[in-house]
């Protein structure tokens, strides 16, 4: 009977299994961000807020208009965000800096720097926020797949990585299943690492039961 071998083409379908048990929860995070249209609103207009008047009295094709605004970064805080406006409006063709903003060099007229600015203090608030929850799940998934390889890479061959943490099945390709179904069950000697085997069990729970 073949014995499944810990090859490196296994090992790397496994990570990559491992990986994708945080999918789910990184994608979650990810479109949390700030509401695109609802910032993209509060920007344009606390931009060009006070000239809404003088340029609606403008044909639109008299004007350079455009639909959203990239953010660079606001104070301190590196955000590459794209916000949206709920129709197309008129804009400057070079951004002039102003106390609330200035042109991201490099970029075209619509990509911009927030300033310090008391205007943005909780737009501000909410891109750290999300950041810190993509952060969050990126690191939860980072300590998993160390853990996954430490067990992986403690055993020669799968039938002793998985008498040790039996939930590792969930991230074995079936074909890797079906020669174990055929292994004969030999004695190994136990191997011991120092792995939380209980959190790692109950992030593949989750994501069967979110997926």
């Amino acid at each position: 009977m073949a014995i499944v071998r810990f090859s490196k083409e296994l090992q790397d379908e496994i990570i990559k299994r491992a990986k994708a048990v945080f999918d789910n929860q990184i994608t979650a995070a990810e479109e949390s961000r700030p509401d695109s249209t609802t910032w993209g609103e509060k920007i344009y207009n606390t931009l060009f807020g006070e000239y809404t008047p003088v340029l609606n009295a403008v044909p639109q094709e008299f004007l350079y208009m455009v639909d959203q605004i990239d953010v660079g970064r606001i104070g301190d805080t590196r955000c590459d965000l794209r916000f949206k406006l709920l129709n197309p409006r008129p804009w400057t063709r070079k951004f002039k800096d102003t106390e609330y903003a200035r042109s991201n060099s490099g970029y075209d007229s619509t990509s911009i720097n927030l300033l310090d600015h008391p205007a943005w203090a909780e737009l501000h608030a909410e891109v750290k926020a999300w950041q810190e929850r993509v952060t969050a799940v990126k690191n939860k998934r980072e300590k998993f797949v160390t853990q996954v390889k430490q067990i992986i890479e403690a055993h020669a061959t799968l039938a002793p990585a998985l008498k040790m943490w039996p939930p590792l099945w969930d991230l074995v390709p079936e074909k890797y299943k079906e020669k174990h179904r055929e292994v004969v069950e030999r004695t190994k000697k136990d191997v011991e690492i120092q792995v939380d085997l209980g959190a790692l069990t109950a992030a593949v729970v989750a994501n069967k039961i979110t997926r």
